[in-house]
């Protein structure tokens, strides 16, 4: 009888640990760093979506994200320039900004990346 105890005891143990790993694997995969999305700085952008982002900028408050994609510098029909405002969370005005440029520059058949824009 003892011999069967000792199994049940190792195995006992065993899950334990197995538990304890997943545990540890869970909270550090629930520690792990938010989505970035990519960028482009203010004086890369071409004219117009400078001006754009300009006479935006005053609504954005500290939160506020404006997103944009272009497949031409001259072009305004291959351009897309979208910002959220009135939300609680900067990452999440990045996240509905992106969204939406995504939609716009699908219906234009623009092919560049969307980003957002940094200063």
């Amino acid at each position: 009888m003892t011999d069967k105890w000792h199994k049940i005891e190792i195995m006992n143990k065993a899950v334990k640990t197995l538990c304890l790993g997943l545990i540890a694997g869970l909270a550090l995969a629930a520690h792990a760093e938010p989505y970035v999305y990519p960028g482009v700085h203010l004086h890369d952008l071409p004219g117009p979506l400078q001006e754009a982002y300009r006479n935006e900028k005053p609504n954005l408050g500290d939160i506020g994200r404006c997103v944009v994609s272009y497949d031409s510098s001259m072009d305004q029909e291959k351009m897309v320039f979208t910002c959220s405002i009135y939300v609680k969370m900067s990452a999440v005005a990045e996240r509905k900004a992106m969204e939406r440029c995504e939609q716009m520059k699908e219906k234009r058949g623009i092919k560049g990346p969307c980003r957002v824009i940094k200063e």
